[in-house]
């Protein structure tokens, strides 16, 4: 059986698209755990109303603790051999889950596929299906990508921070106590994919575009975001904490390095010098002198220019230097540029 979790809050416009598509799967050997995360909107009347309907929908109410929570109460309740989070304002493809059953994957402990956009009205293109797996040793080329995102090939679309289009293992989640972190704001999807993977030891790859999403305008995911700073010192330091414990640091180092660096200019960029940050240049300032206080970033610029895109390595070097003046331009520019492209 598959596991299908769905955290919900607030989404009462995609719920409904999101449920039927799990619904409508060819695979029928699933549950659907609904997690309503204290929604304020008519969510968890129509969580209610699809559990009525069919017994493989529960749901499941708690007061608004984010998130991670949400999973980590979706896995406390989940009984299938397979788990698939799904969030509630995308959906899935009617043959995700019937992947997923394929006898030849019964062996493998993580499954992997490719993502697509949605787009009303458009059909989506169809590209060759490419099938690749990993064992043993092979491991770590996936577990660097977490850190230094790649794709397993030209045109591909998977992506390794999310836990979405992928299937993990019950058990390998239950041996090992893996849960998402609360207290993380932002990478706690990273985090909790890092930790599985360093557990499993074979994966399979598919191809195939399995989850389909939309862009909100005005998500707050790319905006002004106060609190990174914190929240990504603290993200770093149990990345670190969790690769020593694994003893796959030194393995990892550059890779671990070159993650520092691109959370170091995601904080410069979406919090210190966000153009929407109401704080003046002087607190930009200290939060600048205070970044340059982290053992973690003063060792991660050492491999500025070994690592990361030119831009990533201008950002650093000026930043480096304390010419936050120069730095401020730049983010400003980055800022004004990644918002163009939808990020």
């Amino acid at each position: 059986m598959i596991s299908i979790i769905i955290p919900v809050y607030n989404t009462e416009k995609y719920l409904r698209r999101c449920i039927d598509s799990v619904l409508h799967s060819a695979c029928d050997n699933f549950e659907i755990l609904l997690v309503n995360d204290g929604s304020t909107d008519s969510s968890p009347a129509i969580c209610e109303e699809y559990s009525r309907q069919d017994s493989r929908v529960k749901v499941i109410h708690q007061k608004n603790q984010g998130v991670s929570s949400a999973r980590n109460t979706g896995l406390d309740h989940c009984h299938g051999e397979w788990i698939v989070f799904v969030d509630s304002d995308d959906f899935i493809s009617k043959d995700f889950l019937s992947l997923i059953a394929k006898e030849i994957h019964q062996d493998k402990d993580l499954l992997l596929f490719d993502f697509s956009k949605h787009i009303a009205g458009q059909a989506s293109a169809a590209y060759p299906v490419r099938t690749l797996t990993f064992q043993g040793k092979e491991m770590q080329e996936l577990i660097r990508r977490i850190l230094v995102p790649q794709p397993l090939y030209a045109g591909g679309s998977a992506d390794f921070r999310t836990p979405c289009a992928r299937a993990y293992r019950k058990y390998i989640i239950d041996r090992y106590s893996i849960r998402f972190s609360p207290g993380l704001t932002v990478g706690e999807d990273l985090l909790f994919n890092l930790e599985y993977q360093l557990r499993a030891s074979s994966c399979a790859y598919t191809s195939i575009p399995v989850y389909y999403y939309d862009i909100h305008m005005g998500s707050a995911t790319h905006g002004f975001r106060s609190g990174l700073l914190k929240n990504h010192a603290r993200l770093l330091r149990q990345l670190k904490q969790l690769l020593e414990h694994c003893h796959m640091l030194p393995l990892l180092e550059p890779a671990y390095e070159s993650y520092c660096l691109e959370n170091l200019t995601y904080v410069l960029i979406w919090e210190v010098f966000s153009p929407l940050s109401p704080r003046s240049y002087r607190t930009k300032c200290r939060m600048c002198a205070a970044m340059q206080k982290n053992a973690i970033y003063r060792k991660a610029m050492k491999y500025n220019l070994k690592s990361g895109i030119l831009p990533r390595k201008i950002l650093v070097f000026f930043f480096r230097l304390k010419c936050y003046h120069m730095t401020s331009l730049i983010c400003r520019v980055s800022y004004m540029h990644l918002k163009g492209n939808d990020f």
